[in-house]
């Protein structure tokens, strides 16, 4: 068995790796959080493990039982980094208010010792990929959307359907320039934005299926400026993992293209209308 050294500097070289091959699709991959699996509450580094040991799910031992899963017999597990915190104890200086025997009232400054979380190291945790586990087939996710009323006039426009899918191991929306279909699996704005952008661009400049660099950095730039004109809160570490993912290249060569399906949505909602 490796030991906790081991473990991490093992975890650490798959991150590593993933970066000198420029796997920039699981890198871009790790970006994203669903709602209905552990790994979604997981650091980008650790979902980043997940991808490069070639699983969308990774789950405890104990986690895939609680599911109706077990591992099968002999099925290795990797290794992903947790902290390790312990209580510390600090001292703190607080003012407060009293009335002496004068019966004024007057400024006292108090010392007191709390207990703070400090992190004091790592720990290398196992878990298996779903496909080194059997039993019960996972629930598939259902969820609402209701998508903002300000895009109803782009929809329209564009002949787009936008229906909810369960996620299918590597993305959580697409679109497709066929049928105009928007597939969205997770409820996230930033999500519907990006597949709403990728239908912009193709009504502007016609697009591909697939991952195509140029359309991917156009879709998720825009995307963070129309959520950001239009007051959404969207995460753009994430945004800037995902066209490093990319390259950031291909965003300076595409940055024209980006303002034309900018402002073709921001003519066509309330914001225009805005002061």
């Amino acid at each position: 068995m490796p030991d906790k050294k081991n473990r991490i500097k093992e975890a650490m070289d798959t991150i590593l790796k993933a970066f000198e091959e420029e796997n920039l699709e699981k890198v871009a991959l790790a970006v994203f959080r669903g709602q209905s699996k552990p790994s979604d509450s997981w650091s980008f580094l650790n979902r980043l493990i997940m991808y490069m040991n070639g699983t969308s799910d990774a789950r405890g031992y104990r986690q895939w039982q609680k599911v109706g899963r077990h591992v099968k017999k002999g099925a290795r597990a990797f290794h992903i980094i947790a902290p390790l915190m312990k209580k510390v104890p600090v001292k703190i200086k607080r003012e407060e208010k009293r009335i002496n025997e004068n019966g004024e009232i007057e400024i006292i400054e108090i010392e007191e010792e709390v207990f703070v979380d400090k992190l004091v190291g790592f720990k290398g945790v196992p878990v298996f990929r779903y496909e080194d586990t059997e039993g019960k087939p996972l629930p598939e996710e259902r969820f609402d959307i209701e998508i903002p009323y300000e895009f109803n006039g782009v929809i329209n426009e564009l002949g787009l359907e936008i229906e909810t899918t369960g996620f299918n191991g590597f993305w959580y929306g697409s679109y497709n320039p066929s049928t105009k279909v928007i597939k969205l699996a997770s409820p996230e704005i930033k999500v519907f934005l990006h597949e709403l952008a990728h239908a912009v661009d193709d009504r502007l400049n016609g697009v591909t299926g697939g991952q195509v660099p140029a359309q991917e950095v156009v879709a998720e730039f825009a995307a963070a400026v129309i959520g950001h004109l239009m007051g959404y809160k969207i995460p753009l570490g994430n945004v800037r993992e995902y066209i490093k993912g990319y390259g950031m290249r291909e965003l300076f060569n595409a940055l024209e293209r980006v303002e034309r399906v900018v402002s073709f949505v921001i003519d066509r909602t309330s914001i225009k209308n805005a002061s």
